[in-house]
C-alpha cells in the first residue's frame, strides 16, 4: 500500500518537473532532484532510460547528450565469490543481519553523446563508458567501453569504431557537448563538415 502510495507521488512529482522545465532532455530541475534523491548525474540534453529510478545505481554518471534507451540496466556489485556463501544475507541490510553494505559498489561514468540501446546490462566490471560510443541492444557490458566504439553481444565486443581517429581527434578538440541547444543548433554545419573531411 504505502509502495504504492510513494510511486503515485514521485510519478506527480517528475510529471510536474518535466512539464514545467519544457521536456526532460533539458530540465534543470530534474537533473538537480535525481542527483539529490539518487545521487544520479545526468547530462544536459540527456534523455530516456537513465530516468529509470531502480535500473540505475546510485553513483551514476552520465554526460551531456546521451540517448539511454528503455530497459538499461546497471549493476554495481555481484554477489562475492570469495565468501562461504554467495547469499546476501551477510552483505545487504536488508537481509536484517548487517547494518550496512558491505561490498564496494565502484562509480560508473558515462562519457557524452552515448548511446546505449535496449536492455543493455552494464556489469560492475565496467567503470568507464566513453564519448561518443554506441551499445548495441540487449548487449552485456563486462568492460569499459573506448570512445566512439561501437560495441555489441554477449559478452559485448567492438565491432567498428564509428570514425577515422583524425575525426575522432577533431570532434573531441571542439568538445561541442559543453555547447547548450541554441549553441549547438547554431554551429551543426561545422560539426557536419568534420564528419564529412571537409575544412
Amino acid at each position: 500500500m504505502f509502495t504504492n502510495i510513494y510511486l503515485y507521488i514521485y510519478r506527480i512529482i517528475l510529471h510536474f518537473i518535466i512539464k514545467s522545465s519544457r521536456a526532460e532532455a533539458f530540465s534543470l530541475m530534474l537533473r538537480k532532484y535525481y542527483l539529490m534523491k539518487y545521487d544520479i548525474k545526468i547530462g544536459y540534453g540527456t534523455y530516456g532510460g537513465c530516468f529509470t529510478v531502480g535500473n540505475i545505481e546510485r553513483g551514476t554518471a552520465f554526460g551531456n547528450y546521451c540517448s539511454i534507451a528503455p530497459g538499461v540496466k546497471i549493476f554495481r556489485a555481484n554477489h562475492p565469490l570469495n565468501k562461504f556463501t554467495t547469499h546476501p544475507l551477510f552483505y545487504n541490510p536488508v537481509m536484517g543481519y548487517v547494518k550496512k553494505y558491505m561490498l564496494e559498489k565502484p562509480k560508473l561514468t558515462v562519457g557524452n553523446d552515448v548511446w546505449i540501446g535496449a536492455n543493455v546490462i552494464i556489469t560492475p566490471s565496467v567503470m568507464v563508458i566513453g564519448n561518443g560510443s554506441i551499445i548495441g541492444a540487449g548487449s552485456v557490458v563486462t568492460r569499459d567501453v573506448p570512445a566512439y566504439a561501437v560495441v555489441a553481444g554477449n559478452p559485448a565486443k567492438i565491432i567498428k569504431k564509428r570514425f577515422p581517429e583524425e575525426v575522432i581527434e577533431k570532434l573531441e578538440s571542439t568538445q561541442w557537448w559543453s555547447w547548450d541547444q541554441e549553441t549547438l543548433t547554431k554551429n551543426k554545419m561545422i560539426l557536419e563538415k568534420i564528419i564529412l573531411g571537409e575544412k
